[in-house]
């Protein structure tokens, strides 16, 4: 465990799980409930969370002064990430495969349907595990259009759909897709992140960077531990700025990469993002990823 000490109190050896920096200074819990009695004191300042890297955010096992690996900057240990891997396909829809099969063994003799519907929907669990994100959905509308009187199929349908269309960098075809199901997902399929993530793709694809910048400020408010997420705003900004030369737009682009970096100046994707928004903002020009990284596969370099 790391440990750190409260600016207020001067307490020393506090737990770093358990404060805050606020404004720059580090505060313990009991000085964060003296000084901000009320969250809505903490609205308007600049709130910074610093996590522990050797303790699991999800089990809280404390591992010593070993280091764990991170999923989107969250300290994770291996059993906790095997979990975190095998939730892709949760509890509810496994039990909803278990009704299915029910419903196959007192069908399978009047009603062929039911066998096929199951077959797809175990086939789309394992292409969809496996990180074959298209070919799952396929199977999963498939099945649902088997038995269209299951509601449930029809939903998880929609939201494989939008998965396979946000890595196939169709943010659109995805938002409608989550919009179609948001409502009837549970709360740890996070479906507000996944749409504002396909809202951000949408609107830049649509050129309305006002938008993207909105999207990536909502963003930022659902994790500001993660530096992809300042690294979106200062995208947007300087999307602002090679679209319109506004100059207060090019001057937040670079303090929003500098807040990015300080949250992760070493990872070889944060690097490459980094690169792209400061080519945007020298060149005023807007291409894509993979425009960019076909122009300049080994980086780009100021002249």
């Amino acid at each position: 465990m790391k440990k750190t000490s409260c600016d207020i109190c001067q307490k020393t050896d506090v737990p770093l799980n358990d404060t805050l920096k606020i404004e720059g200074k580090t505060y313990c819990a009991a000085c964060i409930q003296a000084t901000f009695p009320n969250d809505s004191h903490l609205e308007l300042e600049n709130i910074e969370k610093e996590f522990d890297p050797t303790v699991c955010v999800f089990c809280e096992k404390d591992f010593g002064s070993r280091h764990l690996s991170n999923i989107a900057n969250y300290p994770v240990c291996e059993d906790c990430e095997t979990d975190i891997r095998n939730r892709t396909f949760p509890t509810w829809v496994k039990a909803f495969l278990a009704a299915i099969v029910v419903i196959v063994i007192g069908a399978f003799f009047w009603n062929w349907k039911y066998y096929q519907a199951y077959n797809d929907i175990k086939t789309s669990n394992n292409q969809f595990t496996a990180g074959f994100y298209t070919q799952a959905a396929e199977r999963m509308t498939s099945a649902s259009e088997k038995v269209p009187e299951v509601e449930e199929l029809s939903t998880l349908a929609s939201y494989f759909r939008g998965i396979a269309r946000l890595t196939e960098d169709k943010s659109a075809e995805a938002l409608v897709e989550f919009n179609q199901c948001a409502d009837k997902m549970p709360a740890e399929y996070n479906m507000a992140m996944l749409i504002n993530q396909a809202t951000i793709g949408a609107t830049y694809d649509n050129k309305d960077y006002e938008g993207f910048l909105k999207a990536s400020f909502k963003q930022l408010e659902l994790d500001s531990s993660n530096a992809t997420f300042w690294t979106s705003i200062a995208s947007a900004y300087a999307c602002i700025y090679a679209d319109k030369g506004d100059e207060s737009a090019r001057k937040n682009a670079f303090l929003y990469l500098q807040k990015a970096r300080s949250i992760d100046s070493t990872s070889a994707d944060a690097r490459e993002y980094y690169n792209m928004v400061e080519y945007r903002i020298d060149s005023k020009k807007i291409i894509s990823r993979e425009e960019f990284l076909q122009q300049f596969p080994n980086g780009w370099t100021k002249k």
